[in-house]
């Protein structure tokens, strides 16, 4: 078992612990071997991404990002607001053999793409959207694609190099102001003077004053302490994508 799943193991017990949920309601409610704790903390078993997703979905103050990178602690504090990423474990499919026996099986699969979202940066990235590979995320009917975050201003949620799949959203552009504000979103923009693309991804906040929220969103990092708000023109907005999952695991078929 690899270091990394036994230390996301052994935090998703101290997650449980602080929550105080008993071995029986563990079995009873979420189907969970009672002797799941104890193999994990004697290192003889590991939590499945399944169970850490179902116990993390049931308690809204459970710290998803706790467990998964150790950063935090095991309660999100009160009034933090942080949105609700889903963690999911993935399928990574690299080679034409795996792909056709992928597609046989029925597999809805994903492209991931070379464009990667700058989270936190602010120079341009050339978009080139190569497939350069396939994904099978089970729990995710809805998705349309992979794409990797790279920068830390996302962090702890979405730490840098993390794994995300996204869901195109139409932009509204009768009303800008319909978006769902406060989620994640994957946003593309065209650079006015070079005409070249580069993406961020950022919580999306409106404007109270109504003059400028019909021509600019806020861009928000969840790592406050080392990075400030800032406008998107939405009139150089040139695709939206909805961030829907974390991928935190890579398992080949």
């Amino acid at each position: 078992m690899e270091e990394k799943d036994k230390l996301r193991s052994k935090r998703f017990v101290e997650v449980i612990e602080e929550l105080q949920i008993s071995n029986q309601e563990l079995k009873d409610k979420f189907k969970i071997d009672k002797t799941l704790k104890s193999k994990i903390v004697n290192g003889i078993q590991n939590a499945s991404i399944d169970k850490i997703a179902a116990i993390c979905e049931e308690y809204e103050n459970a710290n998803v990002d706790y467990i998964i990178t150790g950063r935090g602690g095991p309660l999100k504090k009160p009034n933090e607001e942080i949105p609700n990423i889903p963690i999911a474990s993935g399928i990574s499919i690299t080679s034409e053999e795996e792909y056709h026996d992928a597609k046989k099986k029925g597999f809805h699969l994903l492209p991931q793409v070379s464009f990667k979202f700058a989270a936190g940066q602010t120079q341009l990235i050339n978009v080139t959207e190569d497939i350069t590979r396939y994904w099978y995320l089970p729990d995710c009917k809805d998705c349309e694609g992979v794409a990797q975050v790279v920068g830390r201003s996302m962090s702890p949620t979405l730490p840098s190099g993390c794994w995300v799949a996204l869901k195109k959203y139409t932009l509204p552009h009768e009303n800008p102001n319909m978006i769902p504000f406060g989620n994640i979103f994957g946003i593309v923009v065209e650079d006015k003077e070079t005409g070249e693309y580069h993406g961020h991804i950022k919580v999306l906040r409106r404007y109270k004053e109504q003059s400028l929220s019909h021509k600019y969103w806020i861009a928000h990092s969840i790592n406050t302490e080392e990075f400030d708000d800032f406008d998107i023109e939405i009139e150089q907005v040139r695709s939206l994508w909805i961030v829907k999952q974390h991928i935190v695991s890579d398992t080949l078929l």
